[in-house]
């Protein structure tokens, strides 16, 4: 059913922007491209903007279509990151789908350092598509706000790209596009394609000679829009932006607060209603009442509508401030950067892009089994899995491969499994293989801020309500300090990159090796083997090597053989920080510290089974409100809503309403 309103919406919009162009084979490509690989977007919706050490953020994750922002139910999960300011993942946690909805938190480590951090939001279809990173900023131990673009360098770096063949200039009224060397006739016949999302409002022929104006009123879309100039073969020869808000892709709310009927219990009854919305159409939002910052500081974090419009239609751009939205610059801003979800150029040609990593609609349990000598496939062998703490059992047959998957392993974070493997004979000489889930590295680059102001203090976190009984108690400091990432125990881990002591290890709750490994910057895990980025030789890529309590084990030693209960202490040496190591360490080097210390680096585990704990999804919780949060809803739907808030509406909080409708235009209010 939502596939097919999001394709009558992008036929609706074709038919009425190239409704003068008859003949148009891009109207055909780009629906066809849109079908096979269907591309998404998150944004992440924060109870708040700013934290203090050890408390819980609360959120909501929005999945639209990426094209038409209309709510998408095609994957059944999210996955979201905290990352400290080193980019570090210090929590993942797996959110279930619910109704086209995603919710849950994130709680941070009581000894988070103060700084910025990110949230981070994805689906494993959106991993097919590199260079959009859908990230929220969240400040911890003060109050801070992201800088536009217009406070980095970036800006310089961007224009170096562009081949300034185009010319893109927006009045009041028009947009002006015109070719600017008339040498480019010699390159044949040449073609302008305008698009926005890669819905075309313009695909024909042009002449360098000629001056093209599109009047503004006559676009129908909200965001970016981009104009490629093609050769003869359809290549691209050079590409320009604009930024365009009509706010036709808006919905506006009108919200009522009767002061004059507080009820018994503190509160005072709330009408939200959008007037704008058309026949059948629905909104989706959440709803927060915040302590305010100072107005002139509002627009200081990305909302909604500076996310889908601007963050995630720009390949490699920062996450930005609302402010930039009212910004004049922000032509000069999007005018370089590109739009490459979809390569347009070879969809013209009909070259469709296909996604490599399927769409997750169900948790799976994959693996493969192999012989003890001569690593062959078994052929028909019987994998059983078990759930001790979810009693239920399953059992499956190898493939010719030796492969063996479980589907619809749909349950909660915490699920213990036991794998184990026999030969079509009953015999278990065999080698068990998992194939652990994999996680996208995060190499952006990090959005720039500044601080407002401190708050070392939690006591602006207490309840809002003293309950009769209880102790009100004077108020606590709680100061949190920068946890070391080179730990001070010996020589060797003093000159380690990065470095996870037992308490890190326990905050970080990573259920295996491999997975506390991937959210190192730099450090990819690959069929079990882990590699350190820029580590090569004549010979290509060598994995890092592996030295368990200061002994080196061989190549193809299994950490899944090392208990996460066993280890005290990870260092992660790279390239240039391993010359204590020897030659042995030349590709980095993983230092893992057990705690006895004395760990037998030559026994030999049962091969043919396996223990372990998946990423199940989290188990929402119910919102606790306070001081800096007086109320959190994170799902509302409907066409109207009728609220209690707190009675606390003053200069010191304001509502904030964020969300999309059924038809993919965009809600935000603030007040």
């Amino acid at each position: 059913m939502m596939k097919r309103i999001i394709f009558s919406y992008l036929i609706l919009l074709v038919s009425l922007t190239l409704s003068a162009q008859t003949g148009n084979p891009f109207y055909d490509h780009i629906i066809h491209q849109a079908n096979v690989f269907p591309q998404e977007k998150t944004y992440v919706c924060t109870d708040a903007s700013c934290y203090q050490a050890g408390q819980r953020v609360s959120l909501r994750v929005f999945v639209v279509n990426a094209i038409s922002h209309q709510p998408t139910d095609m994957s059944q999960y999210v996955y979201v990151e905290l990352l400290n300011p080193e980019r570090v993942v210090i929590k993942r946690i797996r959110l279930l789908q619910d109704q086209q909805t995603f919710t849950g938190y994130i709680d941070i480590p009581d000894n988070a350092a103060k700084g910025r951090y990110l949230l981070r939001a994805y689906t494993r279809n959106m991993t097919n598509v590199k260079g959009y990173e859908s990230t929220k900023s969240i400040f911890v131990g003060g109050v801070g706000e992201l800088l536009s673009a217009f406070n980095n360098d970036l800006q310089d770096s961007i224009k170096a790209t562009s081949n300034n063949y185009l010319t893109i200039n927006k009045q009041k009224d028009n947009i002006k596009v015109t070719i600017k060397d008339s040498l480019l006739a010699t390159k044949g016949e040449l073609w302008l394609l305008g698009h926005c999302r890669s819905v075309p409002f313009y695909f024909a022929k042009v002449s360098p000679q000629k001056v093209l104006v599109f009047p503004i009123k006559d676009f129908i879309q909200d965001g970016i829009h981009s104009f490629l100039l093609l050769d003869s073969d359809l290549n691209k020869i050079d590409e320009q932006q604009c930024f365009i808000n009509q706010k036709r892709e808006f919905c506006n709310l009108s919200v009522s607060l009767d002061t004059t009927s507080q009820t018994s219990n503190g509160t005072l009854p709330c009408t939200i209603t959008a007037p704008e919305l058309h026949p059948d159409e629905t909104m989706d939002v959440a709803i927060r009442f915040v302590k305010s910052l100072p107005e002139e500081n509002r627009d200081g974090y990305s909302n909604i509508l500076s996310h889908l419009l601007i963050d995630e239609d720009m390949r490699y751009a920062l996450e930005q401030p609302a402010s930039l939205l009212q910004d004049p610059r922000l032509d000069n801003f999007v005018k370089y950067h590109s739009w490459q979800r979809y390569n347009l150029s070879d969809v013209l040609k009909e070259q469709y892009q296909q996604p490599l990593i399927k769409v997750e609609t169900n948790a799976e349990i994959r693996g493969k089994v192999e012989t003890l000598i001569g690593h062959r496939p078994i052929k028909g062998g019987m994998v059983n899995l078990i759930s001790p703490n979810r009693g239920f059992c399953a059992a499956v047959k190898t493939d010719e491969k030796g492969q063996f998957v479980f589907d619809g392993m749909d349950y909660p974070d915490g699920t213990q499994y036991v794998l184990n493997a026999f030969t079509k004979a009953d015999k278990a000489w065999v080698k068990l293989y998992l194939d652990e889930d994999s996680y996208p590295s995060f190499t952006a680059t990090l959005p720039p801020f500044k601080w407002l102001h401190n708050s070392d203090s939690l006591v602006e976190e207490e309840p809002l309500n003293v309950t009769d009984g209880s102790i009100k108690m004077d108020e606590v400091h709680v100061f949190s300090h920068r946890p070391s990432y080179a730990s001070r125990s010996d020589a060797y881990a003093r000159t380690a990159d990065y470095s996870f002591g037992l308490r890190d290890i326990e905050d970080v709750g990573a259920t295996c090796l491999h997975e506390l490994l991937r959210r190192i910057p730099g450090v990819t895990v690959e069929f079990g083997k882990c590699y350190v980025r820029g580590a090569m030789t004549i010979e290509g890529r060598h994995p890092a090597a592996i030295a368990i309590d200061g002994i080196f084990a061989n190549e193809d030693y299994d950490l899944d053989n090392i208990q996460m209960a066993d280890v005290e202490r990870v260092d992660v040496f790279k390239t240039g920080s391993t010359v204590l190591w020897g030659t042995a360490g030349g590709m980095g080097v993983i230092s893992i510290a057990t705690k006895k210390g004395n760990y037998n680096v030559t026994s030999v585990p049962l091969t043919n089974t396996k223990s372990f704990t998946t990423l199940g999804y989290q188990i929402p919780q119910p919102f606790t409100p306070n001081q800096l949060t007086a109320y959190w809803q994170p799902v509302m739907r409907g066409t109207s809503f009728k609220i209690a808030l707190p009675a606390l509406l003053n200069s010191d909080y304001h509502l904030i309403i964020e969300g999309v409708t059924s038809e993919g235009r965009l809600v935000y209010y603030a007040r």
